[in-house]
């Protein structure tokens, strides 16, 4: 009988070897002090919503949230953009505080994005996602850096990769999290974020004016608000240890 015993060992250690385990957190789950400091980067990136909104209140030009770019705020001096659908007038006493927000607040997106990667699921979705999310901070500090009524070009040129995946970083990031935390209320990030994409788009292809504010915004505050959730459902997931990650048997 021993020799039986001995012998079926090893079959039911292959057997189980078969399933899908799963590991726990450390060092996934686990807050360094990197993982903190970026949980720190997205959890304030809402509150860049209420620094425009401010500069807006505090524009001596007309200026509405449905048909002014968020860049209008960032403009140097009071002048007029040329925007190819018409002239719009500019004067924002606040822009050196909006252009130092889109440079901060950028960075904070793309650099809590690449700490917090450890702490996502794994898998190319989670990848990309963080890689959007990079190209989305980044274009955001050069929209910072080049206000648009001194080379309205260059500050299309860098500041358009952030408009147009910003949506699908949420997008992705929602469905990266659905599936590996089973929480199916993280496919409403997915539809926000496709909603976001479209608008993005469709700003992109045509700057209509009389809506570039409000697609603009759809397709941009989103993101904002993504990255405080995340960071805050990650943190309540690393502080419960319930960040474990399937692992498949070869």
């Amino acid at each position: 009988m021993s020799s039986m015993s001995r012998s079926s060992m090893p079959r039911s250690s292959n057997r189980s070897s078969n399933r899908t385990s799963s590991v726990p957190g450390p060092p996934t789950g686990s807050l360094t002090p990197a993982r903190r400091v970026g949980l720190a980067l997205w959890a304030v990136q809402v509150l860049y919503v209420p620094v425009e909104l401010l500069a807006a209140a505090l524009s001596t030009a007309p200026y509405s949230l449905l048909h002014n770019t968020m860049s209008d705020l960032g403009a140097t001096a009071c002048t007029t953009v040329p925007y190819p659908a018409q002239d719009v007038p500019v004067c924002s006493p606040a822009h050196a505080w909006v252009n130092a927000s889109f440079v901060l607040f950028g960075l904070a997106m793309a650099v809590g994005a690449v700490l917090l990667r450890p702490l996502l699921p794994d898998g190319r979705t989670t990848t990309a996602a963080v890689v959007l999310w990079v190209v989305a901070g980044a274009s955001s500090v050069g929209a910072g850096l080049t206000p648009l009524d001194r080379a309205l070009e260059l500050h299309a040129l860098v500041s358009t990769p952030g408009i147009v995946v910003s949506g699908a970083a949420v997008a992705l990031t929602g469905g990266a999290l659905a599936r590996s935390w089973r929480r199916p209320a993280w496919w409403w990030l997915v539809a926000v974020g496709a909603v976001g994409l479209v608008a993005g788009a469709l700003l992109v292809v045509r700057l209509d004016v009389r809506w570039g504010g409000l697609l603009e915004r759809v397709a941009l505050w989103p993101s904002f608000a993504a990255c405080t959730l995340v960071a805050v459902a990650l943190l309540v997931r690393a502080r419960r240890g319930a960040a474990p990650r399937a692992v498949q048997s070869r």
